[in-house]
């Protein structure tokens, strides 16, 4: 989708500051000298669950955003909230407490679930809201954390790590410091076992106190097919091409004009086989070494990571930047800015 009058007009982030080392992990037991090396995360950051709830993260984040903005409380028309694991309380609406923690009003306050894309289909959803809207303004957060006994950020998962933090954009018409040029997303929701597991449905979030076994989950599913391993990756790589070429579509732009590349915060094998060898990137136009400091914020990485790109400084005016994310689901997401 071209947008002709859709900016960015504040970025946001909030990351704890108590730090856990993948090499403390590996000395602890709860990690292992191999996965470490393989993954090449080096550090996450641990929120405290009374204090840092990935709502009051993002709530955090939601502040900044507005500020940086400039705009008025009173101009926001909508507060997106993503996230992929518990926001701290169980029937209860995270993006109600986002927004009234933010910009209040009568804004209408809507939670995203969509896996690791979520802040990005929130961003996409938000454009669409603004433009409709001429002179209004969408407040866009994301926030996660992830605890034992529920979660183990180091084993529950293959070739990621996860680390707490909130990112946060504000989307507007008529000006801001990055012009969105296009937006795209591409679904495969055959692919939505995945993550489920062919096992037979749960009563309830956790219900044997045990803690939640992706990395089961997705062995179990890929041992019911033969050859189902080749034919998701080739499900996977049609959808990112898909996504690419239709946030390109009509721009007279490609993936060798993008200056930066941002996405999630994954092992090295994931992103060098999702995304820099199928579009012919490398680290360097990325933030992935940055990110190796964060480990995967479940929906909040491309957000905090465009925070990042653009508050260090890196990327200067009239950058283009590409941010891709993926969420189970599966669902594909590609926002293209011009700083």
């Amino acid at each position: 989708m071209r947008w002709d009058n859709l900016y960015v007009a504040g970025f946001g982030a909030y990351v704890p500051e108590s730090i856990e080392t993948a090499e403390q992990a590996v000395a602890d037991g709860r990690y292992t000298e191999g996965e470490r090396i393989a993954n090449g995360i080096r550090a996450v950051h641990v929120a405290d669950p009374q204090t840092e709830a990935p709502a009051v993260m993002a709530a955090a984040a939601g502040r900044q955003a507005v500020e940086r903005s400039g705009i008025p409380h009173e101009r926001f028309d909508l507060v997106l909230h993503a996230g992929i694991g518990h926001q701290g309380q169980e029937f209860w609406q995270p993006g109600s407490y986002v927004h009234d923690n933010t910009v209040g009003g009568t804004a209408a306050a809507i939670e995203i679930k969509q896996g690791s894309n979520g802040g990005l289909a929130a961003f996409e959803l938000a454009a669409s809201w603004v433009t409709a809207r001429p002179g209004t303004a969408a407040l866009v957060t994301a926030g996660d954390s992830f605890h034992l006994p529920y979660f183990d950020r180091w084993n529950s998962d293959d070739q990621q790590v996860y680390g707490d933090g909130a990112g946060s954009a504000v989307l507007t018409t008529g000006a801001g410091f990055a012009r969105v040029i296009s937006t795209a997303t591409v679904a495969d929701s055959t692919l939505e076992p995945i993550y489920r597991g062919p096992d037979a449905w749960t009563l309830a979030p956790n219900p044997t106190g045990e803690k939640v076994d992706l990395r089961g989950r997705k062995r179990a599913f890929l041992a019911t097919g033969e050859d189902l391993y080749d034919s998701t990756i080739t499900r996977m790589s049609k959808s990112l091409f898909a996504v690419v070429d239709k946030v390109f579509e009509g721009t007279d732009l490609g993936i060798d004009k993008v200056d930066y590349m941002v996405h999630a915060n994954t092992g090295k094998s994931i992103v060098e086989w999702a995304f820099y060898r199928p579009l012919g990137l490398d680290s360097s136009r990325t933030v992935y070494e940055w990110g190796c400091d964060y480990g995967h914020m479940g929906a909040a990485d491309h957000l905090v990571n465009l925070e990042y790109l653009v508050r260090s400084g890196k990327a200067k005016a009239g950058d283009k930047v590409l941010t891709i994310g993926v969420g189970t689901g599966f669902m594909w997401t590609a926002i293209l800015l011009e700083l």
